[in-house]
C-alpha cells in the first residue's frame, strides 16, 4: 500500500531551499531512538525549468542532460499529454533518478526537473555520501537552491506495547508534531501532522501539514513496519 507520492501537481506554501539531510537526519534520529531499524530512504526534490515549447527544444534539454550525466541509462517517453525523459544511475547501495518531463495544465505546458535519491540502511558513511551527491547534482541540475523531500521507512523488530495509534502519537510527540488527521484500522494506523520545526507545508482542508506517519504490523513474529515523510510519505510499505 501507499498513502501518498509527491507528484509536480502539488503547490506546497513555504517552500524554500533547505539543508537537504536536516529533515532525513532528524527522522532516523527519533526513529532509531525508538528502538527502529533503518531499513530504506528517500530524498526528492524537484525545480519548475524553462518551459519547452517545442519537441526540438525538448529534445535540445534531453540531449544536454545525457552530455552531463553520462553514466545515467536514459528513457525517452512521450504521448499527447506528456513528454518525459527519465535517467536511472545504479550505485553500490543508492539509486539516482533525474526526469525531465514537460505537461500541459490548463492548456499551457509546464516543464519541470526531478530528482531523487534513495537507498537502505543509515550509518555516518551513508549520510556523508548523500551529502556530496545531493551538492553535486544541485549545482548541476537547479539553478536555485530546491527545497528536499524526505522518507524514511524502518522495523521494530520486537512486540510494540500498546495500541498502533497511540504510538504513532508517541513518535510524533518526539518530532513535536500535533496530528491533523488520521486513518486507523486493526493492524495499520496512518497519520497527518504538523511540527513548526519544518517550514515546507502542504495545505489540507482542515490544517496545514508537513509530516506523515504510518505504522503496519505485519504479522511476522510481531514485527511492525514504520514509515516517516516529509511532507507525505514517498515509500511504500
Amino acid at each position: 500500500m501507499m498513502v501518498a507520492v509527491l507528484v509536480i501537481g502539488y503547490s506546497f506554501s513555504k517552500v524554500q531551499g533547505n539543508e537537504p539531510l536536516k529533515e532525513m537526519k532528524t527522522i532516523a534520529l527519533v526513529l532509531q531512538k525508538n528502538g527502529a531499524s533503518i531499513e530504506q530512504w528517500t530524498i526528492y526534490t524537484r525545480e519548475y525549468a524553462q518551459t519547452m515549447k517545442n519537441d526540438s527544444a525538448f529534445t535540445k534539454k534531453v540531449d544536454e542532460l545525457k552530455r552531463t550525466f553520462p553514466t545515467f541509462q536514459w528513457v525517452v517517453e512521450a504521448d499527447q499529454h506528456v513528454q518525459r525523459a527519465t535517467g536511472i544511475n545504479e550505485h553500490s547501495s543508492m539509486q539516482e533518478k533525474i526526469q525531465l518531463v514537460t505537461t500541459v495544465a490548463n492548456k499551457q505546458p509546464q516543464t519541470y526537473i526531478l530528482y531523487e535519491l534513495k537507498g537502505f540502511g543509515w550509518s555516518e558513511t551513508v549520510q556523508k555520501n548523500i551529502g556530496q551527491i545531493i551538492s553535486q547534482r544541485s549545482s548541476q541540475l537547479f539553478t536555485k537552491q530546491p527545497a528536499f523531500f524526505s522518507c524514511v521507512k524502518g522495523e521494530f523488530n520486537g512486540k510494540m506495547k500498546g495500541v498502533l495509534l497511540k504510538q504513532a502519537y508517541h513518535l510524533l510527540h518526539a518530532f513535536n508534531a500535533a496530528p491533523v488527521e488520521a486513518l486507523t484500522e486493526e493492524a495499520f494506523v496512518s497519520v497527518s501532522a504538523y511540527t513548526r520545526q519544518w517550514e515546507n507545508v502542504l495545505p489540507t482542508k482542515t490544517h496545514p501539514m508537513n509530516i506523515q506517519l504510518a505504522l503496519r504490523k505485519t504479522g511476522l513474529g510481531g514485527r511492525t513496519t514504520v514509515v516517516v515523510g516529509t511532507p507525505i510519505i514517498t515509500i511504500e510499505y
